[in-house]
Parts: C-alpha cells; sequence; structure tokens
C-alpha cells in the first residue's frame, strides 16, 4: 500500500500527473561481451595509435614540461627526443584520409542496417500541449505568451507544482 504525501494536493484522476513514456538509454552501453573480437581489436589498436599520434604531435611541450619540472631530466630527454620547430602533418593527412575512406566503405557496406526503421516500442508519443499545460496548472490561453516569452523563472511548491511563473520579468 502506498502512502500519500498529505500536502501533495487534491487526490483523485484529473490531479495525476500523465506518465511520460521512457525512452531509450541514451548514451547506448555497448557491452564488449557483444562485440566480435575483431572488433575490440580494431578499436583498441585506434585508441592506442590515437593516443601515440597525440604524444607525438605534443612531444615538445611535454619534454618542455619535463624541462621545466625537472632541468636536468628536462636536458637529458632533449638529447634523446629530437624536437623540431615544424611538424610534418602530410603522415597524419594520410592517415586521415584512409580513415575516411574507410568509413565511407563501412557505412556504404551496413547501409541497409543504417537505413532501418526503428521499431515502433522504441518511438516515444509526443505529448499535446492540452496536456502539458495542464499537468503543469497553467491556462492553455496562454500558450502563446509562453512561446514569446524569452526567459522563464519558475518557483516551486512544495507538492512540486508551479507557483509562480515570470515571463521576461513579469508574472
Amino acid at each position: 500500500m502506498q502512502q500519500r504525501n498529505p500536502t501533495a494536493g487534491p487526490t483523485g484522476p484529473d490531479s495525476a500527473l500523465p506518465e511520460l513514456a521512457t525512452s531509450l538509454a541514451w548514451p547506448p552501453l555497448i557491452y564488449p561481451r557483444r562485440l566480435p573480437r575483431l572488433t575490440r581489436a580494431r578499436d583498441l589498436t585506434l585508441t592506442l595509435l590515437a593516443w601515440l599520434a597525440c604524444a607525438v604531435v605534443l612531444r615538445k611541450p611535454i619534454v618542455s614540461l619535463i624541462g621545466w619540472v625537472s632541468p636536468s631530466l628536462g636536458s637529458h630527454l632533449r638529447a634523446y627526443i629530437p624536437i623540431e620547430y615544424a611538424v610534418d602533418t602530410r603522415p597524419f593527412l594520410w592517415i586521415a584520409s584512409a580513415l575516411v575512406v574507410v568509413l565511407i566503405l563501412s557505412g556504404f557496406r551496413r547501409r541497409h542496417y543504417l537505413r532501418r526503421v526503428p521499431s515502433a516500442d522504441q518511438n516515444v508519443p509526443a505529448l499535446s500541449h492540452a496536456v502539458q499545460f495542464d499537468g503543469a496548472g497553467v491556462p492553455l490561453a496562454q500558450l502563446g505568451g509562453w512561446r514569446s516569452s524569452r526567459c522563464l523563472h519558475v518557483r516551486h511548491s512544495s507538492d512540486g507544482r508551479m507557483a509562480l511563473v515570470e515571463k521576461d520579468g513579469t508574472s
């Protein structure tokens, strides 16, 4: 048996707030056990390559930071890690071009899956303005004023309903 909050206001079928349809969880959780091993290996390889590319691009700031913290270690690292002032971006452009081609081919190969229509149980029905305004305790005649407002300040009562709404500085 459920206990009702005594300050929640009147009870009855008309006072109940409409139940909203629950949407799918976002972002979707992809569990590793559902992925093929080849896909997991590909993702791990791409992640490691991305971190390696970041380290290569940021090697000068990293060595400079280490040299700032420990000047002796920084001078030692500068002797072993060559730091040029110019960064050759051609390898990164080739890698990015190859990834774009792989994505295009993958999308073309999976186009039947990507174009599918979601099932009806995944659609969240839209609530009409009348239902939303009735649930909030606001007359539907004020819809035009609410749409034209640029800023709303809402104060709630102890039972969670809107007690005062100020539109653009006016109540």
